[in-house]
């Protein structure tokens, strides 16, 4: 009997162990605005999905310090820059290990991970961050040095602080190869790679041998859950600790008591983007014609609760290069402007006119392409919605295969980010207008190079007037996160919104 009562005391000892070490490690369950596509830093395709979940499993060799925009030391100690800003030279930490067995971070990681995307024959979307960088040159196994063509002005604002600046295991790519490893990503980061479920939820666990400071929370489950009423009904049944709540019921969701919410301003964009290349799309009276059909306060105020601010260009007010896109009100220049733009175009009142919309298959998005396609037949235009998955949208957007979609890009703090996906070289990858213009790619280059921020503002003021003489898309708003999570849970967040997992905690 005693013996039984002392087994039974150990077993009681070992699962109360048990709870308290789950207790303080915990499991963070957060719901993602969609499905991640790659795990691949030089491929990313949805950085609302795939960036926090990038963020927790590679370092860079410079990061944004936590809750600012401003860059410190990550992989890289320290660095000197040449007097000519062609040469930057990185002295890289010691001892760093990479995930799963292999191996130590040298500076060979570094040339395999910035050469593999500004290489041609990979593809890699992100090349254009990259766009001056020559060659990397490893000088020993924790010294390495860029070697650029011309100065790069974003370099530290943008490109190595974000996901082309993350540091991939060069053993890990070559053993798996680029398709493998974008669903086993290997990197350095305070969290491992553990598992991508059936339902595309994605699994990280905590890395006990992270070379910095170490993430509190011994899991992170990342759940793909587009549809902002679900992710409201699951923070308030707990079924998960964070995620965003919609406009119109963020009241509500202040109201309860076991969630937190809180505002923050997005650096996205958000626009109605028109495919320049597929006909009648290419007849630029068409396009002046709709950016005064289609109101962007109408799309605020139906799909956004009213609570969204129009955007008037590409670029936050208080951002370098900033340029106030003219107002095309239909109020102002009244109906008559638009029939005889669409007369011009080859429509007479509109009739025969017939187009693809191409958008996400999650509420938000529908209303949105309901909206326009309501504006549109006040003027006989018929407009076709096609809601789709994400993997289907951006294969429809790689092929041109719609006349109008809705889209929200992710930016950074440097316009030369923001910009880049309109260039030449975009069309097939991000250039979603399929639009292309010899003036506009080399004021971007030459903004790439010139280090004086008040010509580089000058340059980028240009590119836009030409976006906007073109005639190529509506601005709409660059919205607002509003990131909600159960009491107890203490997370830590960019400016901008965006969770970073490691530095949060749970009680």
């Amino acid at each position: 009997m005693r013996s039984k009562l002392i087994v039974l005391l150990l077993a009681c000892v070992l699962v109360f162990s048990s709870m308290t070490v789950l207790a303080q490690n915990g499991v963070l369950t957060v719901a993602l605005q969609g499905k991640a596509q790659t795990l691949d830093p030089a491929f990313l395709k949805r950085s609302i999905s795939e960036w926090p979940i990038m963020n927790s499993i590679f370092n860079g060799l410079v990061k944004y310090k936590p809750g600012t925009f401003e860059v410190v030391p990550d992989l890289a100690a320290d660095w000197q820059i040449s007097d000519d800003n062609k040469e930057i030279t990185f002295h890289l930490r010691k001892g760093v290990q990479f995930h799963k067995g292999y191996g130590e971070f040298t500076a060979e990681d570094v040339k395999f991970s910035f050469e593999r995307i500004i290489d041609p024959e990979k593809d890699s979307p992100e090349a254009s961050s990259f766009a001056n960088l020559k060659e990397v040159q490893v000088v020993d196994d924790y010294t390495v040095k860029l070697i650029m063509s011309e100065p790069m002005a974003r370099l530290f604002t943008s490109t190595l602080p974000f996901n082309a600046g993350l540091i991939v295991s060069k053993k890990a790519v070559e053993e798996m190869g680029k398709d493998k490893f974008a669903h086993n990503p290997i990197g350095t980061g305070p969290y491992v790679f553990s598992e991508w479920g059936v339902n595309n939820d994605i699994t990280l666990v905590k890395n006990d041998n992270y070379w910095g400071d170490k993430a509190e929370i011994a899991e992170v489950n990342l759940i793909p859950m587009p549809n902002q009423t679900s992710q409201e009904m699951a923070l308030q049944s707990g079924d998960i600790d964070l995620g965003q709540v919609t406009l119109d019921n963020i009241d509500k969701m202040k109201a309860n008591s076991n969630l937190k919410v809180k505002v923050y301003p997005d650096l996205a964009i958000q626009w109605i983007s028109f495919n320049v290349k597929k006909a009648p799309m290419d007849n630029i009276y068409l396009r002046k014609a709709l950016r005064y059909i289609i109101n962007p306060q109408e799309i605020l105020l139906g799909a956004f609760a009213g609570q969204g601010e129009k955007a008037n260009s590409i670029l936050l007010p208080d951002m370098l290069g900033y340029w106030k896109a003219p107002v095309y009100s239909l109020d102002e220049v009244g109906k008559e402007k638009v029939w005889e733009l669409l007369e011009k175009a080859g429509y007479p009142q509109g009739k025969g006119l017939e187009l693809e919309y191409l958008t996400d298959a999650n509420n938000e998005r529908r209303m949105i392409a309901t909206i326009i396609q309501a504006q549109l037949a006040k003027f006989n235009i018929k407009l076709n919605i096609k809601a789709v998955e994400i993997g289907p949208k951006i294969e429809g957007w790689h092929n041109g295969d719609y006349h109008i979609t809705y889209a929200r890009f992710t930016n950074t703090v440097d316009p030369g980010y923001c910009l880049q996906w309109f260039l030449t070289s975009q069309i097939g990858k991000w250039n979603l207008m399929h639009w292309s213009d010899k003036k506009f790619d080399q004021l971007w280059n030459k903004a790439e190079v010139t280090m004086d921020n008040e010509q580089r503002a000058d340059l980028y003021v240009e590119m836009q007037k030409i976006m906007d003489r073109d005639a190529i898309g509506i601005w709409v708003t660059h919205g607002v996160r509003t990131p909600t999570w159960r009491k107890g849970v203490e997370p830590v967040f960019q400016p901008d919104g965006v969770i970073l997992p490691w530095l949060t905690t749970k009680k």
